[in-house]
This record gives C-alpha cells, sequence and structure tokens, in this order.
C-alpha cells in the first residue's frame, strides 16, 4: 500500500494519540518529507528517421523516514483525580500498606531460611574440618605404630642373626719353622 507520506505521518500520529500514556503528551508534528520531482530528459534533435522514443512514467518511490523521534514518558502510578474522593485515596494506600507488609514479610521469612540454611552448611563444613583432623590424627598414630613395629622387627632380626650365628672360633696362626 502505497500511501503518500502526509497521510502516513497522520496515521502514525493518530495511533499514538491512541496510547494513553502518550496522549498526555501533545502529539509531534512531523513534516513531510520533500517529494520528488521529475524532470523529462532533453529530447535529441530530429533527423530523418527518428526512431519511435518509449514513454517515459516516473514512480517515484517514498521511503518513509522518521522526521521526530517519540519517546513514552513513565505513567505515574497513583490517579490524577484522587483529590475528589478521599476514601478512594484511603483504600489505595492501605491495598498498598497491605502489599508492602506481605512483601517484608516474604522477605523475612526467606531471609530466615537463607540464614538457616548458611548456619547448616557452617555447621556441616566444621564437622567436616573435624572429621578430617580425626582423621589426619588417627592416620599420624598408625604412622607412629608402624614405624614401632619397623623399629621392634628389625630388633628381632638383629637378635635371630646374632642367636643363628655359628660361633665363630679364633684361628690360631701355625708356628713358624
Amino acid at each position: 500500500m502505497n500511501l503518500p507520506n502526509p497521510v502516513r505521518v497522520s496515521i502514525v500520529a493518530l495511533s499514538l494519540m491512541s496510547i494513553p500514556a502518550l496522549a498526555q503528551n501533545a502529539a509531534p508534528t512531523a513534516t513531510p518529507a520533500p517529494t520528488p520531482t521529475v524532470t523529462p530528459a532533453p529530447m535529441p534533435e530530429p533527423t530523418a528517421t527518428p526512431a519511435p522514443t518509449p514513454p517515459v512514467t516516473a514512480t517515484p518511490t517514498v521511503t518513509a523516514t522518521p522526521a521526530v523521534t517519540v519517546t513514552a514518558a513513565p505513567v505515574a502510578t497513583t490517579p490524577a483525580d484522587t483529590s475528589a474522593n478521599p476514601e478512594q485515596m484511603k483504600t489505595q494506600m492501605a491495598k498498598m500498606q497491605t502489599a508492602m507488609n506481605e512483601n517484608r514479610a516474604k522477605m523475612e521469612a526467606a531471609d530466615a531460611a537463607m540464614k538457616t540454611h548458611m548456619d547448616t552448611q557452617q555447621a556441616a563444613m566444621k564437622s567436616d574440618v573435624e572429621m578430617k583432623h580425626a582423621m589426619i590424627a588417627q592416620l599420624q598414630t598408625m604412622s607412629d605404630q608402624i614405624q614401632q613395629l619397623n623399629d621392634r622387627i628389625t630388633a628381632l632380626s638383629a637378635q635371630l642373626e646374632a642367636a643363628t650365628a655359628k660361633p665363630v672360633k679364633p684361628v690360631k696362626a701355625k708356628p713358624a719353622q
């Protein structure tokens, strides 16, 4: 659908005005892009037999380029006409207070659960560290016992060799002749 530029701009302006947040602000006015002008090419001088010239039809291509950038402003959360009905304002304030209290209670419950979880993790880590220390102490005791057994085996092996060794008789030297 090729619509002229002013029609597109008015459609855009109408659609922007239908958005409630933007309807509070004045609608931006856009200047239409200039339409291209078509100038026919100069005709060559006629010769004896001119060749038929094809008809020239110019169709300008129109691309919409926005001239104004529109940014949506944040909408206020409180109604504009609360002064007319103070009961409505009190009701809204009570609802907001209730919602805030519920959120605060939820956050406190989540904090308590997180603290409990962290305390449990810390106790588990402490238990793990104590268990590792106990294992290291037990391994050290076992290592000491193994060393004592090795020393005892060495001592017993030396006694066994001494007991099973043949007594060495001193060799007497032969008298010289």
